[in-house]
Formats: C-alpha cells, structure tokens, sequence
C-alpha cells in the first residue's frame, strides 16, 4: 500500500511538472507576432495562400499542406503588410457565385455578384520536404521510491521550401528554404485570426503543430522582407468631374495622403515568339505627376500635378 501510494504521488507530481514545463516553453497564448519584423507604415500587396504540397510523403492525423497554408495565411495577417486575398475557399465562394447567377435564388444587391473577385498579383505557397518526429530523452522527469515517473517527451522538425509565385507571369519571384523546431518559438501567431484556429484542430498544440509554426513564422518573414523591395502599381478607374483623378488603391494597400505618383500608360505585354512565354511589361509612356489628397478603404482621389489631366482609365500609377 505504501509503495502504491508513493507511485499515486509520483505520478501526479511528474504530470504537473511536466506540464508546466511544456506550458512555460509553448507559450500557447501569446498573441504577439515571433517575427523579426518591425512596424511597418509601407505599401502592401495582395498576396493569396494555396495549400502546401507534401513532398515529403508524411502521412498522419492532419493534412500537412492544408495546415500549413492556414498557419501562413494567419501569420502574414499579422505582420500588417498585406491585402489577403482568400484562395482556400475559392470553390466555394464560385459556387455560390454561380447560384446567385442561376436565377434559382431570390434577388439580391451586392452579394454573390460574377466577375468581382479579387484578384491577387502573388501566390505563397510552398513544399512540405521533410518531417522529423521523435522521442528526447528524460527531461523534467522525477523519482521517488525508486520509482521514474516523466521524462521523455515528443520532438519534431518540419522543412519546407517556401514559395512567392508572380500570378500573371507563374514565374517563381523568391524562395527559400525553412526549417522549424519545436519548442524554438511559440505555438500560434493570431491562429484565432478569421476563425482559423478551429480549421486547426488541435494540429498547433502538438511538437509538430510547433515545428510548423516555427518554420511559418520564418516563411512569414521571409516574405514580408521580399516585398518590401517590390513595386507599388494601381490603375486609374475614373476622372470625376472636378478633375480629380481615382485611382483603384485605397488605405487597406497602404496609401496615404501627400504621397506623389508617377502616371503612365498601360505597357504592353513582351512575348518570346518562339515559345509564347511573358517575358515581363514594357514601360509605359510617362503621362504625368499625381497627388493624393484623400483616401478611401479601397480607392483614392488624386490631384493632377504635373501633365496629362484627363488619363484614360487604365492609366497606370506608380509610386514615386
């Protein structure tokens, strides 16, 4: 009886320090973004997540690539960098599109409309290429009465190359290689963003769900950096009829009052004739300056600066 209680004791003892332990190192309600990256008052871009493909052939309780996918898509919400664009629902929002359009519902303004979906000028996706999981030795373990109770707890390791793909042209902009441990970082950043961290389930609390939040939380990064070298473009949509031009890019894209513009002509396309591939956007004919004197959520009125004062919609509008 006296053995069988000090084996309860144990027991009990080796369950709460353990799970001390793992709560102090998973740090699992830590809302803050573990990502070396700063305040940002830049430009943003519209960027869409497609799921990952697992490469490397693991197979288990959750679906890899789709957890994945719904990680990045939570984490780069968080750095405040860009305009998300949702492809993981695409079918469904299509769907509903193409019923509304049936005739079969009942009449409707401003919802389930054809041709408004957001396009998305980036796609991150990424390669699952190896998943590493297994047992470390004895840690936090305890023993009384000659009796060992704790220790050993679960490792993992999640590789992936991610991807930042130029959605007009297919052509890969930037890559990199990744890797995530468990246990280096912690277990979610915003999964609670759009409802996500029950699309999860249970996936982010595991030593693999912290491996692959590591690994996005670098992908993460990684992007955002990339980005913001890249260029800033919008289009005219409309001149209003006190001469102020409109431009298709608004406050959620970043742009601010006083900024100046540089508008152009739409470029043309330039083709490899032998193999029919786009090869990238000749450089417009430069039209003129635009300021801008106030902003919208998702569009901005502009004063004429300098040259052309009525621009075609279509012109194009570059940051200066």
């Amino acid at each position: 009886m006296h053995r069988l209680l000090i084996t309860l004791i144990a027991v009990l003892l080796g369950a709460f320090f353990v799970s001390h332990a793992d709560a102090q190192r998973t740090q699992t309600r830590s809302g803050a973004a573990q990502m070396d990256l700063g305040d940002y008052k830049g430009i943003r871009h519209a960027i869409g997540v497609v799921d990952f493909t697992n490469d490397a052939g693991w197979r288990g309780r959750w679906e890899l690539g789709r957890n994945l996918s719904i990680m990045l898509e939570s984490a780069l919400g968080d750095t405040d960098r860009f305009v998300l664009v949702d492809r993981q629902h695409l079918g469904d929002v299509m769907l509903e599109q193409d019923l509304a359009a049936s005739g079969r519902m009942a009449q409707a303004r401003g919802v389930a409309q054809t041709g408004q979906l957001r396009p998305a000028r980036y796609i991150a996706a990424g390669s699952v290429t190896e998943v590493e999981e297994s047992a470390s030795g004895r840690d936090g373990g305890i023993g009384i009465g000659g009796v060992r109770v704790g220790g050993g707890r679960q490792q993992a390791q999640v590789t992936v190359i991610v991807k930042l793909i130029d959605s007009t042209t297919g052509e890969i902009v930037a890559q990199e290689r990744v890797v995530g441990r468990a246990g280096r970082t912690a277990l979610r950043v915003g999964l609670r963003h759009s409802g996500m961290s029950g699309e999860l389930g249970g996936f982010e609390k595991t030593p693999l769900g912290e491996a692959a939040q590591d690994c996005i939380n670098q992908a993460a990064e990684f992007i955002a950096k990339q980005m913001e070298e890249f260029p800033f473009e919008g289009n005219v949509i409309r001149v209003a009829n006190n001469g102020q031009v409109l431009i298709n890019r608004g406050a959620e894209f970043g742009v601010q009052q006083g900024q100046e513009m540089v508008l152009r002509t739409e470029g043309e396309q330039i083709i490899d004739p032998m193999t029919g591939a786009v090869l990238g956007v000749e450089e417009g004919q430069t039209l003129g300056r635009l300021r801008v004197v106030r902003v919208e959520e998702k569009f901005a009125y502009c004063d004429v600066v300098e040259g052309e004062d009525n621009p075609a919609v279509g012109s194009v509008v570059y940051l200066k």
